[in-house]
């Protein structure tokens, strides 16, 4: 009986592989053809012939064609491999692709969609901070923006450090101020504050704006925004701003808001001579004030519908002491050749009818 196991066993042992069908031996050879069309060298026949024998082929004619064949596929495939994208993509087969125009190539930034995004953010925020306020220390500025999870955390602080290694000469060693500017605003900036028109008015720049009920023909925002200070500082404020017929007003509450927002309308509607002087270009208007001798006041600024805080912001940027009260027409002029503003041509018309008018009462 162990005899016959060993039979049996012996039998299995010596089984012959089973042959390849036409269709395998087929396959095979394709694969090494292939193999051949990619590690040959030089674009000869005498080259393929020489490269077949080490894939275990013959080098006749026609492994040789089928084999320049393939290689020839493969530089169709890399020279048209963009056209070869586009029709993976669409349902419909393109022949070829469009002629270029001759136009430059149009290249993308940098990064990611959503990190150019980010940066688009950051970008137009500090492109606002620039126009508001005042920058550019002797020993640099800088910009730093993010972005706040909730109203409470926006703010706007800037910091005053120094570098040593700025100046030359006798001045070696001396310190430079460096103003460095660290805003927290919203995310959603350029759609809650930019795209409103909320972002600058009456010289002070929007940090945030909820919007609020108010009544018919008025915007009311519960509001976070950003004041000049002395030199480089800048004070944030938090309160309310009132929007309506062309005009703004900021304040503490939203009835001081809504109330000034009215008073400031009814004085723009009273004094209609004045949009000519309103709508000028600046040279023009100081051309036309200019030979003017009377002084303006903080009065004159609050009396034309201007908020306190856009008063005293537009003092702080253009180096007027508000403790003055009265400034000649002529300094006042000049400051606003610097930074001009719609609320101060106000003030100056004002005290010019107000100067007027005493002078013909008496």
């Amino acid at each position: 009986m162990n005899k016959a196991t060993n039979t049996r066993t012996s039998t299995k042992a010596v089984r012959k592989p089973q042959k390849a069908t036409p269709q395998q031996e087929h396959d095979q050879r394709e694969v090494k053809l292939i193999k051949a069309a990619v590690s040959v060298k030089g674009d000869t026949k005498k080259a393929i012939i020489a490269a077949l024998p080490a894939g275990g082929l013959a080098g006749n004619p026609a492994n040789v064609e089928r084999v320049q064949e393939f290689r020839d596929d493969f530089d169709a495939a890399r020279r048209h491999r963009r056209l070869n994208l586009a029709n993976a993509r669409t349902a419909k087969a393109i022949s070829a692709l469009p002629s270029s125009s001759g136009r430059p190539a149009i290249r993308l930034p940098l990064g990611t969609p959503a990190m150019r995004l980010i940066a688009l953010r950051k970008r137009t925020v500090t492109e606002h901070a620039q126009q508001a306020f005042r920058h550019g220390a002797p020993g640099g500025t800088g910009f730093t923006v993010e972005f706040a999870a909730q109203s409470s955390e926006v703010n706007y602080s800037v910091s005053l450090d120094r570098i040593y290694d700025l100046y030359r000469g006798a001045y070696k060693g001396w310190g430079a101020n460096v103003d460095q500017h660290q805003i927290r605003v919203p995310a959603d900036w350029r759609i809650r504050v930019e795209r409103k028109g909320l972002a600058l008015l009456g010289g002070l720049l929007t940090l945030d704006a909820l919007p609020m009920e108010a009544p018919a023909g008025i915007e009311l925002y519960a509001a976070v925004w950003a004041s000049q200070g002395r030199r480089y500082d800048v004070k944030t404020e938090r309160g309310f701003i009132a929007v309506g017929g062309g005009e703004s007003f900021h304040g503490e509450t939203k009835e001081t808001a809504i109330a000034g927002l009215l008073r400031k309308c009814k004085i723009a509607k009273k004094n209609v001579t004045t949009i000519a002087d309103l709508s000028s270009s600046v040279e023009a208007f100081i051309s036309n004030y200019a030979a003017c001798t009377i002084e303006v006041s903080l009065d004159d600024a609050r009396n034309s519908g201007s908020c306190e805080y856009g008063i005293r912001s537009w003092c702080e940027s253009v180096g007027i002491d508000i403790g003055r009260v009265h400034v000649s027409i002529a300094e006042l002029l000049e400051a606003f050749r610097r930074m001009p503003l719609t609320e101060v041509r106000r003030a100056v018309l004002h005290a010019v009818r107000h100067n007027r008018h005493s002078r013909d009462s008496q």
